[in-house]
């Protein structure tokens, strides 16, 4: 929660120790400023999910520019 708001990308040495750790899936939550940031979440972190709300509500991108941004980079999304 440090990261919520500031845009900066999320705690990626964080997530993924707290996904290396548990056998619960884990959402990374806190500092989306890029699409470049929701796909080191789900890699590097190894995030089951990711949470973002400020590239959307100020609409800096569509729900949809994200999913197709993580699909052409090969992470699984529903389209």
């Amino acid at each position: 929660m440090d990261y919520d708001g500031t845009k900066e990308g999320y705690d990626i040495p964080l997530t993924g120790k707290i996904s290396t750790a548990v056998r619960i899936p884990v959402i990374a939550s806190g500092g989306a400023g890029s699409l470049e940031h929701l796909y080191e979440a789900l890699t590097e972190g190894k995030a089951d999910a990711v949470l973002a709300a400020s590239i959307f509500h100020f609409r800096e991108y569509s729900v949809r520019q994200a999913k197709d941004y993580l699909k052409e980079r090969k992470v699984a999304v529903r389209l």
